[in-house]
């Protein structure tokens, strides 16, 4: 994948781009990155004291940063497991319940890269891209709202089955449990136990007015997010070609192709990821591909090392290990 990320770059392009680039401009994109942790640290507060009501801003704070750091540096999104770990160690809330919590976010998140994409294809004007695929050829911009609404009906109606149907499930299974032998009853009480604890965490979305809260919150984490982008693309000489829709759709696109599990730090990912999104939008061909990998790296190594940084505070303040989180992790 790094391969791909730095295909067709000569090192003295990419050398005279980042030579080029305007550094102040990493002061705003590195305060915005921190008000997006701040937003969604909030965000998460507020779903947390569904399950927690005393739960402290300051400590989901530090859960956030530290467990978004282990996201980055586990291998294969590994690191997703550490929130609902500290969120145990820090608050006694059990694992379950912090998974089922983690859920509720992510499913907004999600729900809002998918809404963002369709709106990026449905308004912004994109250069015609096609696409050999099974054989035929495919419109980038169709596909891709294609995708983007056969993917939000089933997120959507997954998380209203959940909401509908899952005590009601569980009250069933638990029914079903009890009339297991005793040896039997202790080898599923476990699962049993997570399940109940995971349905627990999605009473986030059970209130209205939580719920509507959430949905401000997301907004604000995402729309604002998207001005790093577009800043970025301004001190790398081609602000011109990213206006604040088009770094929409790089951020959304950078945001589902690392998705997937991926090597430690997104090595490579992230970049062509990254590239393959600027290109989308006209960042490419002749001296363009220097300024767009230049803009790939410095936009993940930058703000990876923004957010290691608060990690790194919070670490040392709370006392946790990097290490013993990847420990317990892992098992």
């Amino acid at each position: 994948m790094s391969a791909v990320a730095l295909w067709g770059v000569p090192m003295e392009d990419l050398a005279g781009a980042l030579g080029a680039m305007n550094v102040w401009y990493l002061l705003p994109v590195g305060l915005l990155y921190v008000l997006q942790q701040v937003v969604r640290a909030w965000r998460q507060t507020l779903i947390v004291r569904t399950l927690k009501p005393d739960a402290t801003y300051w400590t989901n704070l530090g859960v956030l940063c530290m467990g978004f750091f282990c996201i980055n540096v586990f291998p294969a999104r590994l690191g997703e497991v550490v929130r609902p770990l500290l969120l145990k160690r820090k608050l006694d809330i059990p694992v379950g319940a912090g998974f089922g919590a983690m859920f509720v976010e992510r499913l907004f998140d999600l729900t809002a890269t998918l809404v963002m994409l369709m709106a990026v294809l449905v308004l912004v004007d994109l250069p015609t891209q096609e696409l050999e695929l099974f054989g035929e050829t495919w419109d980038v911009v169709t596909l891709g709202q294609r995708v983007a609404t056969g993917l939000l009906a089933p997120v959507l109606g997954g998380v209203l089955g959940l909401l509908l149907v899952g005590r009601p499930i569980l009250r069933v299974v638990e029914g079903f449990v009890e009339r297991l032998p005793e040896r039997l009853q202790r080898l599923v009480s476990v699962g049993v136990g997570f399940a109940r604890s995971f349905v627990d965490g999605l009473d986030a979305v059970r209130s209205p007015v939580l719920f509507l809260r959430l949905v401000f919150w997301t907004v604000v984490t995402w729309t604002g997010s998207a001005l790093l982008y577009m800043l970025l693309a301004d001190g790398l000489g081609f602000g011109h070609l990213i206006g604040y829709g088009q770094a929409m759709g790089v951020m959304v696109l950078i945001m589902l192709g690392t998705m997937a599990p991926a090597p430690p730090g997104f090595v490579g990912v992230y970049e062509a990821a990254a590239r393959g999104a600027l290109a989308l939008f006209g960042v490419a061909g002749l001296g363009l591909d220097g300024p767009a990998l230049a803009y790939a790296l410095v936009l993940h190594w930058w703000t990876y090392l923004v957010q290691a940084a608060t990690a790194w505070w919070f670490f040392r303040a709370e006392g946790e290990s990097v290490v013993d989180l990847a420990r317990e992790a892992t098992r």
